[in-house]
């Protein structure tokens, strides 16, 4: 079967599922000093200070049910191994790996070299995308948000429905992929049933997660996130790794101390790894600026942030457009899958405020 997908986004493999054999490209990882103040998802707005909420209720308490832990010890290090093989080999995330041993990347490892293994963990009890949401601590509508933009469209348009998977390799930007986004590794399976879908989404989700909590400076300083901002960085990891938080100028720093209507301002980084701006990840960043606007509840989204999200949306209209001058395309037809998308990216209320817009 071709796999059609429309305006498909760049992946960085390193952070992504730890395919490189050159960890040494990574950025150094900050430390963080936590603060004695009280987190500002406790406190009461000030006035004209728009609130926020924080968690989804007790459906943090269920992630128990749907992960294992497995302890790990020591790994010495043999002739040809590299930080991302040894990662996969735990299952567990490379940022990670590289933290609990307060590396960078950029060292040399030698053979014979001692590493701590930080416990893995893998998902358990898997059997539908709920199970996955309530894995992740994260809402359905999110998990199966993200499982529609990286399905794509079926070869007659339509979308792939909860229960319809990739069961088989395709490739996606040049780069052979199964399942709901998992690029593919030695050893991996060329079928895999929906169970094996989804349990490795599940998986891929956790380690997504185990390298957010180090570029964070700690698991702590990750789970004191509203749910909303998490949601935005577990996509903007599966999709370009944790690169995409350590290149943009102060959005860590926002995140650390709670500054969240600015992090929300900085997601929005929309060039491929080989720096070209892509229609397709203006569709991504306004995906998970969505996502991190619900922290406002039922209130109002603050000016900063929908000015933000216009900009995003026209610089993808305008990319679009330039896409279609290139490739001879119909412009007015292009737009109105675009916008498709979008809205149901952004939802209704989001999305009226911003396509009567002036563009």
């Amino acid at each position: 079967m071709t796999h059609n997908k429309i305006n498909k986004i760049q992946i960085n493999i390193y952070d992504r599922l730890n395919k490189t054999s050159s960890p040494a490209k990574k950025a150094p990882i900050e430390v963080f000093k936590p603060s004695n103040k009280e987190p500002m998802a406790n406190k009461k707005p000030m006035p004209n200070e728009i609130g926020y909420f924080k968690d989804i209720n007790e459906k943090q308490i269920d992630r128990e049910n749907y992960i294992q832990e497995v302890k790990n010890s020591v790994h010495e290090v043999k002739d040809g191994e590299n930080y991302s093989s040894i990662a996969n080999q735990y299952n567990i995330g490379v940022n990670y790996l590289l933290s609990v041993n307060g590396l960078t990347g950029k060292e040399t490892l030698s053979i014979g070299q001692k590493l701590k293994i930080p416990n893995s963990r893998n998902a358990v009890n898997i059997t539908q995308l709920s199970d996955v949401a309530k894995a992740m601590g994260v809402s359905e509508e999110f998990i199966q948000k993200l499982k529609f933009i990286e399905d794509g469209y079926k070869d007659d348009g339509t979308p792939y429905g909860d229960h319809e998977f990739h069961n088989t390799p395709y490739y996606d930007m040049g780069r052979k992929t199964i399942g709901i986004g998992h690029l593919m590794q030695d050893g991996d399976k060329k079928r895999m049933t929906n169970w094996e879908v989804l349990n490795t989404f599940g998986d891929d989700l956790l380690k997504m997660e185990e390298n957010l909590w180090a570029v964070l400076g700690g698991k702590e300083n990750y789970d004191k996130l509203p749910q909303g901002i998490k949601e935005a960085l577990l996509d903007m990891t599966f999709n370009k790794g944790t690169a995409i938080l350590e290149k943009t100028e102060g959005l860590i720093w926002c995140l650390k101390n709670e500054k969240y209507e600015a992090a929300i301002n900085k997601m929005t980084d929309i060039k491929s790894l080989d720096g070209k701006e892509l229609t397709g990840l203006c569709k991504r960043r306004l995906f998970d600026i969505s996502r991190a606007c619900t922290i406002y509840g039922d209130g109002p989204i603050p000016e900063t942030n929908l000015n933000t999200i216009r900009d995003v949306y026209a610089k993808g209209r305008k990319l679009l457009e330039e896409h279609c001058k290139e490739r001879k395309l119909n412009f007015e037809n292009q737009i109105v899958g675009y916008d498709k998308d979008i809205r149901a990216y952004l939802g209704d209320e989001i999305y009226s405020q911003i396509i009567n817009y002036n563009f």
